[in-house]
Order: structure tokens, then sequence, then C-alpha cells
């Protein structure tokens, strides 16, 4: 599975808990584009970018862990600790 499609796979995950965790909170994938200055290959890079529409301490950037057992077991633990941590 290559990076873009590990980082749907955990929107998806996020997804099946975010409405209950706060309706406003949304979640989508950034994919980057880097081009090198030396001339090398273009790549991509790609984060999970959460926003929130009336609370702007709800804005964060996320990066995952291409593993299932991360984003089966341990991806919603860390989302929701991230979250509390900004609504305090």
């Amino acid at each position: 599975m290559n990076n873009y499609q590990w980082y749907h796979r955990a929107k998806q995950r996020v997804e099946e808990f975010l409405t209950e965790l706060d309706p406003e909170l949304e979640v989508e994938v950034d994919e980057t584009s880097i081009a090198l200055a030396a001339g090398g290959d273009d790549y991509q890079t790609f984060a999970l970018i959460f926003s929130h529409a009336s609370n702007p301490m709800l804005h964060w950037t996320m990066e995952v862990q291409p593993e299932e057992d991360f984003i089966d077991n341990q991806l919603e633990d860390v989302v929701r600790q991230i979250y509390f941590q900004r609504i305090e």
C-alpha cells in the first residue's frame, strides 16, 4: 500500500468516530508535491488536516504511521487525545 492509500485509509477510520467526538470537526488528506532544487524527482508528502468551523484551536496537522495496527487500534486514541488537549 502506498502512502496515499494509507492516508485515505486513516481518513476513513477517523470519519467513523469524528461526528461522535465533535460534529463540526472535519478531516481531509493534504497532498503536497515537493520539487527538489537539484533537479531530482518530485515527491509527494501527505498529512491529515483537521479543521473546525467555529473553533480555531481545533485546527491541526497530523502524520500517520503506515501500519494497520496503528490505524485500527491507536489512531482514534491519538486523535481524541489531541482534541481534548486543545479544548482545555
